[in-house]
């Protein structure tokens, strides 16, 4: 990804308004002017993420190379912040020296790095902070955390608490602003007013103006006055201050608040508040039930107990389900209260087996099912567990004496490192589960056979040769038909990469043969596959029956990821014997399918661009090859560099340059080689006119401040459209549609979908009397550019 346009990136979704802090956002402001590395510093709940991402979002016009924002907070392996880092931009970390690759990336790009949560990673952060900087000189970096990264040039602003002024001073004092605001929100009738404003300031000192505690204050209005409320704080202020003598009093006041919430909870509900502490990230109700039998709550109780919490938000439901599974959240600050108290409690070694057991369990069915109906379902939500895979794997790892082995999660998951789209994650953690399983026993060699498949696409052929060679030591040791069938795959794969096609193509035979006497749907469709495709660069047209075949089997088994495999080797077969029409209706099925696959979405492009270019679209076939290489940075595979591939894209290369001319061809290239991914897959689908060039770019003159694809969406919200509807008329996102409606709520001021609509609707009104041009593009009309 490539972030080309000045305002692309990520940003962190509000699901609340964003109150006060007007000095210290135009401090943060003034700060990224002139400081390569900002750091905000500040207790936990202290609003520092909020803050930073308001910042963000403020200043995002200044870095034309775009905004964006990684949360570090799930992330618990320091190794892995480089990988965090590239796979919050979309880009592909190398399975050797990410960091590398990063400073490649970040090289002559004028671009704003947002590094939230950094404290639990800060060495290796800071690490990685000091050699981008070195590297990038364009690079500007907001970091947030409870210490300080201490690299030279740091500038460092202490996020303070929110003001609490007197009440009879102002009736502006933030704290009391967003305490109202939380409380409106439980209560819609809440308002201060000269009945209850002493007793709110009352509130907000106590709280000392801790946002987390304000807001954990508030919600209790469901249940409370605000008297009690005020009583009960007075009562439990001292409760449980873990911190030594010397911790500022606002991090002991807001521990005394988590603690006063612990203590309105049930027994049964602070049970299961301790033991889902344990999970890193979101977490459903399946593993919820796993982890507190530890406390011996049945499973069939833990639903109401869960419900209990989500009521006195302990913890929150995340927007939206992952497939037909409704995910749960914890507050960071929440879930440490929790982990504190599992420790106290003597059950930790339990709950943290069952939470180790559960994802050995969960990889296991994911192995079982994973060439099925739920394929898809099984990749987004193995992505959104990746917190959790991470803790489970980081325990198997360190305690080996509790009988969990990693390998038994990291192999079983072979399938899903690639089309996650996350090769290096995989390698890392295979790599460490290979140490961990010295033996010679049938689990190394099926996590020999996940490393050497990873490792060669991810580029690392000398490594993976190096394992391929133990592999079929153990292959004759075991002595098991099976596993001579995956060791010949994996043989086939790494002479695929390494260009030895004829080699390729015997061993994919012989696999092919084990097999289908295995009857094995899934390897038989992968090795299908991987026939296919080497035949096609053989030129045989056999190729097109074996792809027909993988095709159908796919099909038959409803499985997803695996059917834009056997899609792509069809469109090419089909490309080659002159189909072009046909193969591009194939090639966009693979684009289509939007999956996080990024190196067989770079080849379905390219090999789009070779039809264009065929049928004599040269100038399309140039926007599709620009498109293919913006796709091709955020690919962990490295397919594209064997020599048959690069002779198909050479060829439509030079055919489109003699036919527009080098100039043009470069223009037209260069106009898509910077998109984003998602930006790439909507310019294949939607067939949008090239985007012009960064530098040729205006600045956005539209009403509000709003660009003009925030205009169009503030359009359809008019019509009552949902997020999910407009990412389907945008053919983008549903996230990047919650991004932009979040955008312009905050350039314009506003809390609520109803108040875009009625400015937008009084604009227009404004605009037709005056006789102003103001257009909006068509509903249902391509995204301008």
């Amino acid at each position: 990804m490539s972030g080309g346009s000045p305002g692309a990136g990520t940003l962190a979704a509000r699901s609340t308004s964003f109150v006060g802090r007007r000095r210290e956002l135009a401090e943060v402001r003034r700060l990224l002017g002139s400081a390569r590395l900002v750091t905000l510093s500040g207790p936990g709940g202290v609003g520092k993420t909020r803050l930073a991402a308001v910042a963000a979002e403020a200043t995002r016009g200044s870095f034309q190379d775009g905004v964006w924002f990684v949360r570090l907070g799930d992330l618990r392996d320091p190794a892995l912040v480089p990988s965090a880092v590239a796979s919050a931009l979309g880009l592909a970390e190398t399975v050797e020296e990410p960091a590398a690759a990063l400073a490649g990336y970040f090289s002559g790009k004028r671009l704003l790095l947002v590094l939230d949560d950094c404290e639990h990673v800060l060495e290796a952060t800071a690490v990685l902070v000091a050699g981008l900087l070195e590297s990038a000189e364009e690079l500007r970096v907001l970091a947030t955390s409870t210490q300080l990264l201490r690299i030279r040039g740091e500038r460092v602003l202490t996020v303070p608490p929110l003001s609490v002024s007197n009440a009879g001073e102002s009736d502006e004092s933030d704290a009391v602003t967003l305490f109202a605001d939380r409380a409106a929100a439980v209560r819609p009738d809440f308002r201060v007013d000269a009945g209850n404003r002493e007793t709110v300031f009352r509130i907000c000192r106590r709280l000392d103006g801790i946002p987390l505690a304000l807001e954990l204050a508030a919600v209790q209005l469901r249940r409370f006055s605000l008297e009690e409320i005020l009583r009960r704080l007075d009562d439990r202020f001292a409760l449980l201050t873990a911190g030594a003598a010397n911790t500022p009093f606002r991090q002991r006041t807001l521990e005394a608040t988590i603690a006063w919430s612990y203590e309105l909870c049930t027994p049964a509900e602070r049970a299961v508040w301790v033991a889902v502490s344990v999970f890193d990230g979101n977490f459903g109700l399946e593993a919820a039930e796993a982890v507190c039998g530890g406390f011996g709550i049945a499973a069939g109780e833990v639903l109401d107990l869960v419900a209990g919490l989500l009521d006195k938000s302990i913890i929150a439901r995340v927007g939206g389900t992952e497939g037909h599974t409704v995910l749960y959240s914890m507050l960071e600050t929440t879930r440490e209260y929790g982990q504190l108290r599992l420790k106290m409690s003597g059950r930790e070694e339990a709950v943290r087996d069952r939470h180790a057991g559960y994802w050995v369990r969960l990889a296991q069915r994911y192995r079982q099912e994973e060439f099925s109906s739920s394929q898809r379902e099984w990749i987004d939500r193995l992505r959104g567990a990746l917190p959790n895979l991470r803790g489970a794997l980081r325990y198997a790892i360190d305690r080996p004496d509790r009988g969990y082995r990693p390998a038994e999660i990291a192999a079983p998951l072979r399938q899903f490192w690639f089309a996650g789209g996350l090769l290096a994650e995989g390698a890392h953690w295979l790599r460490a589960a290979l140490e961990s399983e010295p033996e010679p026993t049938p689990l190394r060699a099926e996590a020999l056979r996940a490393a050497v498949e990873i490792m060669t696409t991810g580029g690392a052929l000398d490594k993976a040769r190096g394992l391929l060679a133990e592999l079929r030591e153990l292959t004759v040791t075991l002595d098991d038909d099976l596993l001579r069938a995956r060791y010949a795959m994996a043989a086939s794969m790494v002479a695929y990469f390494d260009g030895d096609l004829e080699k390729s193509r015997a061993l994919a035979e012989q696999a092919l043969v084990g097999f289908r006497r295995a009857g094995d749907p899934m390897e038989v469709n992968g090795i299908l596959s991987l026939l296919s495709s080497a035949l096609f660069y053989l030129n045989d047209p056999a190729g097109e029956q074996v792809a027909e075949e993988a095709l159908a089997l796919a099909e038959t088994h409803h499985a997803t990821w695996s059917r834009t495999y056997a899609l792509w080797t069809l469109g090419l077969h089909v490309w080659r014997r002159g189909d072009y029409r046909r193969s591009e209706a194939l090639l966009r099925e693979v684009v289509a399918a939007r999956l996080p696959d990024y190196g067989l979405l770079n080849l379905a492009i390219n090999g789009l661009a070779w039809s264009a270019g065929a049928l004599g679209r040269h100038q399309q076939a140039a926007g599709l090859l620009g498109a293919a290489h913006a796709v091709l940075h955020a690919s962990e595979s490295r397919i594209a560099a064997t020599n048959a591939y690069w002779s198909f894209d050479r060829d439509c290369r030079q055919a489109a340059e003699k036919a527009l001319g080098a100039e043009t061809f470069a223009e037209a290239f260069a106009a898509t080689s910077r998109l984003s991914v998602e930006e790439a897959i909507a310019y294949v689908l939607a067939e949008k006119p090239e985007p012009r060039t960064p530098s040729r770019r205006p600045h956005s003159t539209q009403p509000g401040g709003l660009t003009r694809r925030e205009l169009e969406i503030a359009e359809m919200v008019t019509e009552g459209l949902s997020n999910k509807q407009i990412a389907a008329r945008l053919v983008i996102t549903q996230r990047t549609v919650e991004t932009h409606v979040e955008n312009i709520l905050t350039k314009l001021g506003f809390t609520s979908r109803a108040q875009i609509a009625a400015w937008l609707t009084k604009r227009k009104v404004a605009v037709d009397s005056e006789k102003q041009p103001f257009r909006l593009s068509a509903p249902g009309s391509a995204p301008p550019t």
